[in-house]
């Protein structure tokens, strides 16, 4: 796996001047931010989120061992890499340093190729972690947010609406899909399925979600607007896709169908709303 270096934003917490101008220097080739102190630092990563951050432990106002476990719990920052940079040779100082959630530790006087390759090593193993986290709440094909993601986030959708902030459900369907891919093959059926995510792309101009629920079914959201609103927007989806030219087969036509339905405050899950969309499909 290859990281981009200049893009790759590494945070350096250190009290010492001397170690910062040293550490600026040996990664010059990474987009470096330097702050004095754990205050700092947090104000640094709320501001801009960094790839990694190579942290002292002893600093005044919050010392490193804090720091971390602070980042650590939070679900913001928990999953960035923390490795420590220290005089600290003691065993103790190694063992809590992994304790509070630092995945490396490496003591003073450094040896920068060990630096370099460990934090290279840390951001590989980041953005290794990031893939395999999309992988399992996206789709492969659309890229869209997949049936997992869609039963997580419409727990906290559930919860608005009881406490009256409706949102709206449209279950979106490829009329006769099966009979596409039995006429012109699977990949031809892929291909329309990558159409609707794109004209739903290209059609709404307000915020939505869009998730792949399998085969050629996706569950379309709106939050903050009238359900005649959503309605209109579902509509021109529809017109769109009756334009669309696939380029192996610009003779080919698909029309999708919808149903709708909004979010009541009895709702307890959204299995409910989405067995009410199924009946209104047209």
């Amino acid at each position: 796996m290859i990281i981009d270096k200049k893009s790759s934003k590494v945070l350096v917490v250190d009290d010492n001047p001397v170690n910062i101008d040293f550490l600026v220097e040996l990664l010059k080739e990474y987009d470096v931010r330097t702050v004095l102190d754990g205050i700092s630092a947090l104000e640094a990563i709320e501001e801009e989120r960094p790839d990694a951050i190579l942290l002292d432990i002893s600093m005044p106002k919050m010392n490193g061992f804090e720091l971390c476990e602070k980042l650590k719990s939070s679900n913001k920052t928990k999953d960035i890499p923390v490795i420590f940079l220290t005089a600290n040779h003691d065993t103790k100082s190694i063992v809590h340093a992994f304790e509070v959630g630092g995945v490396d530790y490496i003591s003073k006087p450094y040896n920068t190729q060990e630096v370099l390759v460990r934090l290279q090593t840390h951001l590989k193993l980041k953005k290794a972690l990031e893939l395999l986290a999309h992988g399992l709440y996206y789709d492969d094909l659309t890229g869209v947010p997949n049936r997992k993601k869609f039963f997580k986030d419409s727990q906290k959708w559930i919860k608005r609406a009881q406490m009256d902030m409706p949102f709206h459900l449209h279950v979106l369907t490829v009329a006769h899909f099966n009979d596409f891919n039995k006429e012109y093959g699977y990949e031809v059926g892929d291909y329309i399925i990558k159409a609707i995510a794109m004209i739903v792309q290209k059609v709404v101009k307000i915020d939505y979600t869009l998730s792949r629920f399998g085969g050629a079914e996706f569950f379309l959201v709106f939050h903050h607007i009238s359900e005649e609103e959503s309605d209109k927007w579902v509509e021109a989806i529809k017109n769109a896709s009756q334009k669309v030219k696939l380029r192996q087969y610009p003779e080919l036509k698909f029309t999708i169908k919808a149903g709708s339905t909004t979010s009541l405050k009895s709702d307890e899950t959204i299995k409910e709303m989405i067995k009410r969309a199924h009946k209104a499909q047209k």
